[in-house]
């Protein structure tokens, strides 16, 4: 389902936020980009001194890459042919840090810092209302860009990298600050700027070359879910709506149309037996607002949206259908609904929520019962369900 969706909900829009550490303050860089087909386009880059203007300037509905630097950040490189630094890399507690990993020439870069302080500066977008669904460490990235710029030595913030056939050889950090320029196709990106250019390009193209600590917690999946039910509610809700004003104007147009025909039928018995040919027409069409259950004490989009926000997240829904047809529908001949049924499929992996979810439904006012019409697994253990929802009172 996930793929489905993610061919027409793309994150297309991003804020990669640098935050880089010093001794008693932090500085925050915002790059915000727009990705359009295979074109990244920067939209703005920014920088504050201090976390609450950037609260007060970054669009939150845009979701966040964070790239930390600066103080806690390590810098390494672990020579293949080193046999201490290969036996450090393998007592590497990677439980305890979070990391980001470049594959080099003769050697790896690895950039790290410890899980807490990560978690800290995560935790502190969160509660600001930020959606985080990223984070690197350190400025070895900005190295994937070297492919298009095709330098020998290039600045990534305060690291002075250095290339051998467009690979990265070795590293050294600058003493003092200095600020380069550099052309990306139409785009002009300072060093400063520069690692988190190369976050955003390993965020959608993930080079085999890095590797990187994945936070479980983080991630677009939710993101594109969200959208996907947000379109979903939206799109049902003007169909219904629009479904509702159009039977208004029609029973006020024949209802207009019917006081006239009344006042006409002292003139003539034409006017009177026309008259009563439009009152028959009235009836047949609120007879077919009746079946279709428009006309129903509560909306169908009520029924919806109560069993949509009922369904835990570790469900998923395949099928909601709402009055349904009784029979299968064929040409010229009378549709007739089930204006009491509601049928839901779906599928999940937790049998406990299921059974939860079913004992929370028997709670709703509306219900009248529900039955199982199936319950099966497949070869992956997952639940498969078919259930038959009568309501009260339509």
């Amino acid at each position: 389902m996930l793929a489905t969706l993610s061919k027409f909900i793309n994150l297309n829009d991003l804020n990669i936020v640098g935050v880089i550490k010093k001794e008693d303050y932090e500085i925050y860089n915002l790059l915000t980009i727009k990705k359009k087909a295979n074109k990244i386009s920067i939209i703005s880059k920014q920088t504050f001194e201090n976390f609450e203007t950037l609260t007060k300037t970054a669009d939150k509905k845009l979701p966040i890459i964070i790239v930390a630097e600066g103080k806690g950040v390590l810098n390494k490189e672990i020579d293949f042919e080193n046999e201490a630094d290969l036996n450090w890399q393998k007592n590497i507690d990677y439980n305890a840090i979070y990391y980001t990993d470049l594959k080099g020439t003769r050697s790896n870069f690895i950039s790290f810092c410890r899980k807490n302080i990560i978690d800290e500066t995560i935790n502190k977008f969160q509660k600001n209302g930020f959606q985080v669904v990223d984070v690197y460490i350190g400025s070895f990235l900005a190295a994937l860009l070297n492919n298009v710029l095709k330098k020998e030595v290039l600045l990534s913030n305060d690291l002075r990298l250095e290339f051998e056939n467009e690979k990265l050889l070795r590293f050294t950090k600058q003493s003092e600050e200095v600020t380069i320029n550099y052309q990306i196709g139409e785009e002009t990106i300072s060093n400063i700027f520069l690692p988190l250019y190369g976050a955003i390009i390993h965020f959608f193209v993930k080079q085999k070359e890095v590797s990187k600590t994945i936070n479980a917690h983080l991630s677009s999946e939710e993101l594109i879910y969200k959208k996907a039910f947000s379109f979903l509610g939206i799109f049902m809700l003007i169909s219904f709506l629009s479904s509702l004003l159009i039977s208004y104007f029609m029973i006020q147009y024949y209802g207009t149309k019917n006081t006239e025909l009344n006042l006409q039928t002292v003139y003539s018995n034409q006017s009177y037996q026309l008259i009563l040919d439009l009152e028959t027409q009235k009836e047949k069409k609120i007879n077919i607002l009746k079946e279709s259950g428009v006309l129903s004490s509560k909306f169908l989009t009520y029924y919806g949206y109560e069993i949509i926000k009922s369904i835990p997240g570790n469900i998923s829904l395949n099928e909601l259908n709402i009055i349904p047809l009784q029979e299968e529908y064929k040409e010229n001949k009378k549709a007739f609904f089930d204006n009491k049924m509601v049928i839901i499929k779906g599928e999940t992996f937790q049998e406990s929520s299921f059974n939860k979810w079913l004992e929370d439904l028997k709670k709703m006012d509306w219900l009248q019962r529900f039955e199982i019409i199936s319950l099966k697994k497949d070869k992956k253990n997952k639940s498969i369900f078919e259930i038959k929802i009568t309501l009260k009172n339509v």
